[in-house]
């Protein structure tokens, strides 16, 4: 695969910075100490809610993904899971810089509040950087699941948000379908840079991307 997670990650670092943090690296124990003192500066209202939600970093961290709005940029925690393969950690790379975005528009105590608080937003939120890695696993490979996942139990949702987030989804992966961008920030860029790029992508990869106007 000539469109590799390192490029990948490059293209979308220098549209919205973020650090990204692999397993094994002593990173992971900065990011760690950096996601508890977010959680401490919550409302005593939400602290509650953020350990059901989130649980620890640790507990999450052989498995999930975590993306943490720090007071400098975002910092992406991706598990031992996310690196499995290259189009697994592309597609991780794409959901990811989907929250990355999300911080950027709502501003990160606001995007930690809204996300904590609201079971609804946190739906949304979810149900989008979801498609963005769909999409780019679709890009990359030509896969598309056939229904929309459930993200119930990974995030906590209850029936009517987990239906919304599962709605949200299956809109996606139809545009997706047809041949048309996800309207995802993170997946417009990807697009716009996968056609602009001087790089040998190949052919079949190409032709699933939608030019998308800059």
């Amino acid at each position: 695969m000539s469109v590799t997670p390192a490029l990948i990650e490059t293209a979308l670092r220098a549209w919205r910075p973020a650090l990204v943090v692999r397993p094994g690296s002593v990173e992971h124990t900065i990011a760690t100490t950096l996601y508890r003192a977010l959680i401490g500066a919550l409302p005593a209202a939400l602290r509650g809610v953020s350990s059901i939600v989130l649980g620890s970093l640790e507990e999450r961290s052989a498995t999930t993904t975590v993306t943490i709005a720090t007071p400098l940029d975002p910092v992406i925690v991706l598990s031992p899971a996310a690196v499995a393969d290259p189009v697994t950690e592309a597609a991780t790379l794409a959901h990811e810089w989907c929250h990355v975005a999300q911080v950027a528009h709502a501003g990160r105590a606001q995007s930690v509040v809204d996300y904590l608080g609201s079971g609804e937003l946190r739906a949304q939120r979810e149900a989008d950087a979801a498609a963005a890695g769909l999409w780019m696993r679709y890009v990359l490979t030509g896969a598309l699941p056939d229904d929309a996942p459930s993200l119930a139990d990974l995030y906590r949702l209850d029936a009517g948000d987990a239906a919304l987030a599962r709605s949200i989804i299956a809109a996606h992966l139809a545009t997706i379908r047809a041949g048309v961008c996800p309207p995802l920030d993170v997946c417009v860029r990807l697009a716009q840079w996968l056609h602009a790029t001087p790089l040998d992508v190949p052919d079949e990869v190409r032709a699933r991307v939608p030019r998308v106007p800059s």
